[in-house]
């Protein structure tokens, strides 16, 4: 859940995609890292990604706003989201593959990253499960476009949701 960020203790830096000045946390640094990785060294291109997308839901009265720090989206698609946070990524993958689950109305989106600064998790969607660890697991762009050439992924079954939400809840919210 997004939290107010103190003026006291973090600084602005620019956003290696947009140039605007953001706030200089745990989670901005991965962003950073992350996108000019993928961007200097996978081949995507800056227009590929949305940032900051939000999945909006209610539990027990209150409204849950998680965020997914990038999106790629190639064509009109999602094709992975990246989620960064301090800590082990093994840890956190679970709700990333909520988000994931979660994002799109109308499929699954059908890859995800869980990363921190010196680590990450590239993981198969449908299956919930990690198919590579290191930032060399996260796939080129060309390689994502392979990847994802049969189209369209799965849409999440209804009963799921409900589930989905609660697990992305859990993460985004106790850690």
């Amino acid at each position: 859940m997004p939290q107010a960020i103190d003026p006291n203790i973090f600084v602005k830096v620019p956003c290696f995609l947009t140039g605007k000045l953001v706030w200089d946390t745990d989670r901005e640094r991965i962003r950073q890292k992350l996108a000019k990785y993928l961007v200097n060294d996978l081949g995507y291109r800056v227009e590929d990604f949305q940032l900051d997308r939000e999945i909006r839901f209610e539990i027990d009265g209150k409204t849950i706003v998680s965020l997914v720090d990038l999106t790629v989206n190639i064509d009109g698609r999602s094709l992975m989201i990246l989620r960064g946070g301090p800590g082990s990524v093994i840890t956190r993958e679970a709700g990333t593959v909520a988000a994931a689950r979660l994002l799109e109305p109308d499929y699954i989106i059908p890859w995800a990253v869980q990363a921190n600064l010196f680590d990450a998790s590239f993981i198969d969607v449908k299956k919930k499960k990690a198919v590579g660890y290191g930032w060399d697991a996260i796939p080129s762009r060309k390689k994502l476009l392979e990847l994802t050439k049969n189209w369209p992924p799965p849409k999440l079954p209804e009963s799921r949701i409900p589930l989905e939400r609660q697990i992305l809840y859990s993460y985004d919210t106790h850690g």
